[in-house]
């Protein structure tokens, strides 16, 4: 059985990071191994500390955070300026893609917003981005303790990452692109680090798979086990077997990031996809709707993922853009495809 390891949830990690700069907490260890949008956001809130701790003379001068084409940086430093360091001479600036974005506020916006502490109504149909937030702020909190120096009772949050570990999950949006390549290309791989309750609301990924492509997922301690499961012809005699559609119809309003895996594994497998909810998708990295329907990368990491996972080539230099989310999904996906080889 192979076994894939997943890199860390970049949401949970970026909206950890901005709590640990709103308290004064260290922030997180980090390495290079780690999506290069949580290095982005992480080395960002560190040059903001260094300012904020630098003699008030140099206060004068500006500081620039290129923020590459992170949009999860922007969004957070926009709101964490605004609310920290009102009137500092701090100018954001990044890849050409990523100041062609939009100005509307997003879901990153909002949870920003309340990560700050900004009393926000909690909406029937919120984005599971701002659901997280609200989440992840309150269990952060909760593993605050009390320092009692000279019998002073003062707020003393816990450092590094002894207080956040328990946060941190396995990213669901990339097991996506397993689940994709499992649907297409059949066989069972344990995906580490999963939980079935988990915080993102990409972890319906394995519910959409279950039921439209025939891949089940069993929960494991060690993560979850995926395996495509053989579609047959349907019996309505009360036979239970997976039974693969002619078409799916799904709403992305609430999943935007699974849009890749999920339209190219339609493609791979002759399925007729009715996407609704497609929206912003033209203002991510890429426009997505474009880039899965010719097969461009257009240096937007989960199209070239995608398309890997689906065999469709990306050359060495199109894989660059990978390290944005997921920087072993190269070499994971050469040793699946080298097995499925043999």
């Amino acid at each position: 059985m192979q076994r894939i390891a997943l890199p860390i949830s970049k949401s949970i990690a970026n909206r950890i990071l901005l709590l640990q700069a709103i308290h004064g907490d260290p922030l997180m260890r980090v390495s290079s191994d780690m999506p290069d949008d949580v290095l982005v956001l992480h080395d960002a809130l560190e040059q903001l500390r260094e300012y904020k701790k630098s003699p008030i003379t140099n206060h004068q001068s500006q500081i620039i955070l290129h923020l590459k084409n992170c949009g999860t940086a922007l969004r957070f430093l926009q709101v964490h300026i605004a609310q920290c360091y009102p009137g500092a001479p701090i100018t954001l600036t990044g890849d050409p893609r990523l100041m062609e974005r939009d100005g509307k506020p997003t879901s990153q916006t909002i949870s920003a917003r309340i990560l700050h502490g900004e009393d926000i109504p909690v909406e029937p149909d919120e984005s599971p981005y701002i659901t997280m937030s609200r989440r992840i702020k309150e269990q952060y909190e909760k593993n605050s303790v009390i320092c009692q120096p000279e019998g002073r009772s003062v707020l003393c949050q816990q450092s590094g990452l002894s207080g956040v570990a328990g946060l941190l999950e396995a990213d669901w949006s990339a097991a996506s692109y397993w689940y994709e390549y499992v649907a297409i290309h059949g066989g069972s791989l344990l995906l580490e680090g999963l939980t079935s309750d988990s915080l993102q609301g990409d972890r319906v990924v394995a519910d959409i798979y279950a039921e439209y492509f025939g891949v089940e997922t069993t929960f494991v301690p060690e993560g979850a086990l995926i395996r495509s499961v053989s579609a047959a012809v349907c019996q309505p005699e009360g036979r239970s077997v997976f039974c693969q559609p002619k078409a799916v119809s799904l709403n992305f309003e609430r999943i935007p990031d699974l849009y890749p895996a999920i339209a190219l594994t339609c493609e791979r497998l002759g399925i007729t996809l009715h996407a609704t909810g497609t929206e912003r998708l033209r203002y991510k990295e890429s426009d997505r709707l474009e880039a899965v329907r010719l097969h461009e990368v257009r240096n937007d990491h989960r199209i070239a993922m995608a398309l890997m996972a689906a065999d469709y080539p990306v050359s060495q230099d199109e894989q660059r853009c990978i390290a944005k989310s997921y920087p072993a999904f190269v070499s994971e996906n050469c040793a699946c495809r080298n097995n499925r080889a043999l």
